[in-house]
């Protein structure tokens, strides 16, 4: 919820998906729904934000192209975690900034932590023991992300649920 406050350290907003994944609208459509409804969203820069702000992107098969029986092991869905604010001078952090159209740098936010649904290690395996070594940091990662902040994100909550390699 907005707090309608703007004091460093306080909850400002908080948004949690509850739309089904199948009848989610686009991020980009989500994002521009939100800044309407919340329109000092848009005032915000990544620097005014606390090292815990982050979001989560749930990535779900729409189609497959092409389609076939090869493909069996792409049918996971996965959610990344990423912060949101800029890191501090001299923290070289997961971000970079990459240069874009018309000299504009973009910020290319690499994830910090990772879960899946559906998810069949054979595909990682193919990227040896350092991807798998990866994978599992990066949902170590989200699973102790939440805990610190005292999280029960619907998402996760599901992911979690419903892959038997998550449960712990």
């Amino acid at each position: 919820p907005w707090r309608g406050e703007k004091k460093p350290g306080y909850l400002q907003f908080e948004f949690f998906e509850k739309s089904a994944p199948c009848i989610r609208v686009p991020l980009f459509d989500k994002i521009s729904e939100l800044t309407g409804a919340f329109p000092a969203l848009r005032s915000l820069r990544s620097i005014d934000l606390l090292p815990s702000s982050w979001m989560s992107v749930a990535w779900y098969p729409i189609y497959r192209i092409p389609t076939g029986p090869t493909l069996r092991d792409l049918d996971a869905c996965f959610l990344t975690y990423h912060t949101l604010s800029t890191p501090l001078p001299g923290n070289t952090g997961l971000e970079q900034h990459v240069p874009g159209a018309g000299g504009v740098h973009k910020l290319f936010l690499q994830p910090f932590g990772f879960a899946s649904y559906k998810f069949r290690g054979t595909f990682w395996n193919s990227a040896g023991s350092l991807g798998c070594q990866f994978v599992t940091s990066l949902q170590r990662s989200a699973e102790l992300w939440l805990k610190q902040l005292h999280v029960q994100h619907p998402d996760y909550e599901y992911f979690l649920s419903h892959s038997p390699t998550f449960r712990h």
